[in-house]
């Protein structure tokens, strides 16, 4: 029997040889789009048609015809067009994340989920849910993997009987030809090996919440451009991760990470933390950019490392980013010594540089150089990002204000300069007893001095009168 086939205003209405209709329009885009089941009466395939029509007077296309662009397709044009307003090191991470976790199929055994071949209008909120869940699950495997091949590899190049012998407590050259009798402890032990790598339940979080929130925001665009009707990815609590608090360090472990680093750096850690500057700033720094006598450092550039790229140079993270310094008079006093002893006279020549070619630092550089010093100090978790947070944490202890700490780290939101301010309970302890003092009748005591307006003059320096008190807060 022939199907009937109803010609209407908009759409159209088919009868199905099962005695059900069909109901069909034309997108904005050309395509013949059918209703997503059929109908039992010609009236209910009518009203759905109706309502398509109404959608689409309102604009709202991706609620009635979804894309059919890929989310390959359109990752790849988010890049491109994003690539403009991005900063390198973002771009190129984003490029990673997409080719990892975003593209191919990610997890194990039938747990494997792949969205690079989707349509947008595809992707729906249990199927971001599955495939969260299995870059979570794929990205702590990595980290398990990575961490036995490390100890393989570490394996390979001593004798297992040195890790046994420090495991045991026992007094061993890091290097070198272990004692014979040493040996034979290790072998009437049973010859015992590095036990099972231990990796904490949270790794790989970090590299699944980065995934996440490229996708939300690659879906919240596709929104916008009115490709979807909704952002598909609302798993709850997968775009943050907990991380463990970064301690800043005492002024006394500054010290002492100073005189435990290599003299080259010495200077390097103590511009590092009493300034607040970025990492990537301090080892940007020329000649031209510091002035001893001034007591002052100027940000005007920043390191930009990306992996398989030479190192450059690019402008600060932000506007705000582009400021000047002042440094304690006594770290200022071990700048100029540095700048005499390891810096070249032409002022485009790096302050911080290697050794041999006067080259930049790269991060892994910078990292073999503080890992002794901070294994010296029992302080194993430092790293040079710990030295901006405890310049930070340093400068609201000695009594700035959010706008002053603002200006000083670089930040253009009072964002972390407020988490900075209430960061040590050391100056909550001090206002306390400040307060305690107003509890009982005091001698009238001087009026302590207000805070200057903040302007875009650099900052008074410190004296050392002031470095004192700040050093025994």
């Amino acid at each position: 029997m022939p199907r009937r086939r109803s010609h209407r205003e908009f759409g159209q209405i088919d009868r199905q040889r099962s005695g059900r209709y069909r109901a069909r329009f034309t997108a904005p885009d050309g395509r013949m789009v059918s209703a997503p089941a059929t109908f039992a009466t010609r009236p209910e395939a009518s009203e759905y048609l109706a309502r398509v029509r109404a959608e689409l007077l309102a604009g709202n296309v991706a609620a009635v015809a979804p894309s059919q662009v890929t989310l390959a397709q359109y990752a790849e044009s988010y890049l491109r067009t994003s690539a403009p307003s991005l900063r390198p090191r973002t771009r190129d991470l984003y490029q990673r994340l997409t080719d990892r976790w975003l593209l191919p199929a990610v997890g194990e055994g039938t747990s494997r989920v792949q969205l690079g071949p989707l349509p947008l209008g595809e992707l729906s909120i249990p199927l971001v849910r599955e495939w969260h869940a299995a870059v979570v699950s794929q990205a702590h495997a990595d980290v398990v993997r990575a961490a036995r091949r490390s100890v393989a590899r570490a394996e390979s190049r001593s004798h297992p009987a040195r890790a046994w012998a420090k495991s045991e407590g026992l007094e061993v050259a890091p290097t070198g030809r272990l004692p014979r009798s040493l040996v034979q402890a290790w072998e009437r032990a049973g010859s015992p090996r590095p036990g099972e790598v231990t990796v904490p339940e949270s790794a790989g979080r970090t590299g699944a919440a980065q995934a996440y929130r490229l996708l939300h925001t690659i879906l919240a665009q596709a929104v916008t451009d009115g490709l979807i009707a909704a952002n598909p990815a609302r798993v709850k609590g997968a775009s943050t991760v907990d991380h463990p608090e970064r301690l800043p360090l005492t002024p006394e472990q500054v010290s002492a990470l100073a005189e435990a680093i290599t003299p080259r750096y010495r200077a390097a850690v103590l511009v590092a933390a009493w300034s607040g500057l970025r990492p990537g700033e301090v080892f940007a720094l020329r000649r031209g950019d510091v002035d001893p006598e001034a007591r002052t450092v100027t940000v005007r550039r920043t390191l930009v490392e990306i992996a398989g790229e030479a190192t450059r140079y690019g402008p600060p993270k932000t506007a705000a980013s582009r400021r000047t310094v002042n440094l304690p008079a006594s770290v200022a006093l071990d700048l100029a010594q540095h700048l005499e002893t390891y810096t070249d006279p032409d002022p485009e020549a790096l302050v911080f540089s290697t050794p041999r070619s006067g080259a930049a630092l790269r991060a892994g550089d910078r990292s073999r150089a503080i890992r002794p010093a901070r294994e010296a100090i029992g302080r194993p978790d430092v790293t040079w990002h710990h030295l901006r947070h405890t310049g930070a944490t340093l400068a609201a202890i000695a009594g700035a204000t959010q706008a002053e700490l603002q200006r000083r780290i670089g930040h253009s939101t009072s964002r972390a300069a407020a988490i900075y301010q209430h960061a040590r309970s050391e100056r909550d302890r001090w206002i306390a007893d400040q307060l305690d003092t107003l509890t009982s009748p005091q001698p009238d005591s001087p009026t302590p001095p207000t805070p200057e307006p903040v302007t875009d003059e650099p900052a008074p320096a410190r004296s050392r009168a002031h470095l004192s008190l700040v050093r025994s807060a």
